[in-house]
């Protein structure tokens, strides 16, 4: 039985094409929008100018944000927790700890429809779990409110994990 995981937020490698494209794209738009004098079609172009920089604009937070790393390990002090922590290029961004008797059930389930982005891309997975003592389902890959995405390979680590931690819940 390992005792330690460590799995990483579904990140797509295009944000920096697409941020860059953006700009870019935002760029010629608005060169267009000032050297068309027809008022109707300056203000579409002028529209999707804005649409790009701020496409654009989102992107490059992304970039900056990072890939979120998540490791699951068992305490050493007491093996019924396991410490979950979060970082970004390995600084540490959050940290819980969970006990593992509190848990009833636990699944690999979809991405909370929260966003736009969740109805179009619908291969994100995140993990929840029910305690015992509780009503209702739990995100275990979840930060202040915010869900983070896992590919389905990721989310199924995740739940073997616990499982091979906890065998009874099966």
């Amino acid at each position: 039985m390992k005792s330690t995981l460590n799995v990483s937020e579904k990140y797509s490698r295009h944000w920096p094409a697409i941020a860059v494209g953006s700009i870019i794209a935002s760029i010629l738009f608005f060169g267009a929008y000032v050297a068309v004098s027809d008022v109707l079609i300056g203000s579409y172009l002028r529209l999707a100018a804005f649409a790009f920089f701020v496409i654009g604009f989102l992107s490059f937070f992304k970039i900056k944000d990072g890939r979120i790393e998540i490791q699951f390990e068992v305490n050493q002090k007491n093996s019924n927790e396991l410490d979950v922590e979060y970082s970004v290029r390995g600084r540490e961004i959050h940290a819980e700890l969970i006990e593992l008797d509190d848990i009833k059930d636990i699944k690999t389930d979809r991405m909370p429809n929260r966003s736009l982005y969740n109805d179009l891309n619908r291969t994100d997975r995140s993990v929840r779990f029910q305690k015992k003592n509780m009503e209702g389902w739990l995100y275990l890959n979840e930060i202040h409110g915010r869900v983070i995405p896992l590919s389905e390979d990721n989310a199924n680590k995740i739940v073997a994990f616990i499982l091979s931690l906890r065998p009874d819940l099966n």
